[in-house]
């Protein structure tokens, strides 16, 4: 064989090998993970090249996104929630709750945010953090695993929570969540609800995330977090306009650029 045309063959399959290496650390990926309390579940990860931290995305109840991660109601599409991790340089990780009762994050929410924060620990450049969570991931958020987080040396990042987000307070959950004593660098919490979110159209589970909404931001703005609430005209519990969620826009405006 000729010495150049095997010399072309060597690089020609070099390259073929280094964009499969490539494209396969870049690839979505599902994996497992179980808690020291014993609680086991599934998430899924998308890396992204030169991570600046961690996009965290809880599920509301029934895990539609964790389900249909190809929706562009939520993690899909030009604006959602996997493209704006990608451009922020945050590692998108999509958790399922570990329940084994529930598929909700809210119920058995002490031990599910337990599992939450060990698995946060498990992750890579964790301590740059944001927290984003629809419904019941949002009640887990600011019911329970903002408060744990004192366990992690979290250094930046922040929580946007849609569609819910009450007080652990009115929930006797906790009566004071200091901002000084649980993280010492800038973590700012923003809530984003419909103002038709009131439940009233749910009689069987009914839900009023505005009032939850506007009771969570009150108690943690009187802790000394910084607080922000954003309540969308026209809007009800689910934030899509022709079938594409607003949620990656949101996240898009509120989380810095690396």
């Amino acid at each position: 064989m000729d010495i150049k045309l095997k010399w072309t063959l060597i690089v020609i399959i070099a390259t073929l090998l280094l964009i499969f290496f490539i494209y396969k650390i870049n690839s979505p990926s599902t994996k497992t993970f179980t808690s020291s309390n014993g609680r086991q579940g599934e998430y899924i990860i998308y890396p992204t090249n030169n991570s600046k931290g961690i996009l965290l995305w809880l599920h509301g109840d029934g895990a539609f996104e964790y389900e249909n991660p190809e929706s562009k109601e939520y993690l899909e599409g030009p604006k959602g929630i996997k493209q704006v991790a990608k451009d922020k340089n945050l590692t998108l990780v999509v958790p399922k709750t570990p329940s084994t009762k529930y598929n909700t994050w809210w119920e058995e929410g002490d031990l599910n945010s337990d599992y939450l924060i060990e698995l946060i620990q498990t992750l890579p450049n964790h301590n740059n953090l944001w927290i984003g969570g629809f419904s019941g991931g949002s009640e887990i958020t600011s019911y329970w695993l903002i408060e744990k987080l004192q366990k992690v040396d979290i250094k930046e990042g922040g929580a946007v929570l849609f569609g819910g987000g009450g007080s652990p307070k009115v929930e006797n959950i906790s009566n004071r969540i200091p901002k000084e004593d649980t993280i010492t660098g800038d973590f700012p919490i923003y809530w984003i609800v419909g103002e038709h979110d009131t439940g009233d159209a749910n009689e069987e589970h009914p839900f009023d995330a505005l009032t939850a909404s506007k009771e969570g931001e009150e108690f943690y703005r009187t802790n000394g977090w910084k607080t922000h609430i954003t309540i969308l005209d026209n809007y009800g519990h689910l934030l899509t306009k022709n079938n594409e969620g607003k949620y990656g826009e949101f996240l898009d405006e509120i989380i810095p650029e690396p």
